[in-house]
């Protein structure tokens, strides 16, 4: 039994795509010295970018996101595969797995990877119902992984041991890029991007705001996701005229937004809650600067104001300021110098070492 090598099933609702889905992807190419699985409860992106990682993934097909009848079949899988870890991400995945977990011998453990007050904001009574039954969900894991300190802070808030939790911060595979021969550069409009479902939380309306009191016209915005939200993004870029400098790609695959990214000049992440970004990961990995919302951890991945622009959040005048500040950098020719320093920095910040501390984790519940 001393020999046996752990195993662990990750479990997700399985429509996630984002920051979320390569998280669960990257723990998959971080940790490599455990058995590990994918399990899901509809066919979606998650599956699909599994199996194009050749990672084994099963679908426990739910009639819709309220059929409990699959609960029988998932507490039969987990005790009949033998696993030592069940690792839940996101709140479906974690409501089923708690409704189980007193009945498994195996260890829980979820990674909290948004602020769970914010999650189900704006969606009237039915949100409501839905940040309740999260919140209770959460009180039942034997540990919780934070992808920020900030999140850890709301869990300890809402009064679960801190004992009980611990912070990873995302982490990527860094690659050498020569940018000039994978993407065409437009060197003549100063090019921004944002990356991000288009929901209230990401902040997006602030960064279109700002864009209204800019003082300079040689500018593009290219916005990748979609979400509640398009439609009046949208609206607010018809009534400023701007239709034609803004593209509203939706959502687009993860090569497309690499592409994307390496084309523009710099990222803007406007959000009003942040854990550790991954798509700020991404353009440190092309030597783009960020702007980016002092919120969550994102003050760690952009510690000094040399490698881009940290601003408060909900603040639309300051995000001008600062798009302000990197077009004047840009004209001077020296913005590329701040994306070096950056990638410098965030470098440090792997899938390896995501990896390891998340093994850490596991190795901590099994001795408990």
């Amino acid at each position: 039994m001393k020999n046996k090598q752990m195993t662990v099933l990750h479990v997700n609702a399985g429509n996630e795509f984002g920051g979320g889905l390569f998280h669960i992807l990257s723990l998959f190419q971080g940790i490599d010295k455990i058995n590990m699985e994918l399990l899901v409860f509809e066919e979606g992106p998650v599956a699909k970018s599994a199996r194009e990682k050749n990672i084994s993934v099963t679908v426990l097909s739910q009639q819709s996101r309220y059929d409990l009848s699959i609960l029988k079949k998932l507490e039969i899988f987990i005790r009949d595969k033998r696993f030592d870890i069940v690792h839940s991400h996101g709140p479906r995945a974690n409501l089923l797995v708690g409704l189980i977990s007193k009945r498994l011998s195996a260890k829980w453990v979820t990674t909290i990877h948004s602020d769970p007050l914010l999650d189900f904001k704006g969606r009237g009574l039915k949100g409501k119902v839905f940040e309740w039954v999260n919140l209770k969900s959460l009180k039942r894991p034997d540990h919780l992984i934070a992808v920020s300190s900030e999140i850890k802070q709301r869990l300890i808030d809402q009064k679960i041991d801190q004992r009980r939790i611990t912070v990873v911060h995302n982490g990527r595979a860094f690659f050498e890029h020569s940018l000039e021969e994978v993407v065409k550069i437009d060197h003549s409009v100063f090019h921004m991007i944002t990356v991000g479902r288009l929901e209230w939380v990401k902040g997006h309306r602030y960064l279109i705001e700002s864009l209204a009191s800019l003082s300079f016209d040689d500018w593009k915005l290219t916005v990748c996701g979609s979400g509640e939200e398009a439609a009046d993004l949208q609206s607010m870029v018809r009534k400023q005229g701007h239709e034609s400098k803004i593209d509203f790609l939706g959502w687009v695959d993860a090569e497309a937004v690499s592409k994307q990214i390496a084309s523009s000049d710099i990222l803007i992440n406007p959000s009003l809650s942040e854990s550790f970004p991954l798509v700020a990961l991404e353009a440190g990995e092309k030597k783009r600067p960020i702007i980016a919302t002092d919120v969550g951890d994102v003050d760690q991945l952009l510690p000094t104001s040399d490698m881009g622009w940290l601003i408060p959040a909900a603040d639309a005048k300051s995000l001008t300021s600062a798009i302000e500040e990197a077009h004047e950098v840009w004209k001077e020719g020296t913005l590329s110098d701040k994306g070096r320093r950056f990638y410098k920095w965030s470098k440090q910040f792997t899938i390896e070492k995501q990896g390891i501390e998340t093994l850490e984790v596991y190795k901590k519940c099994l001795h408990q």
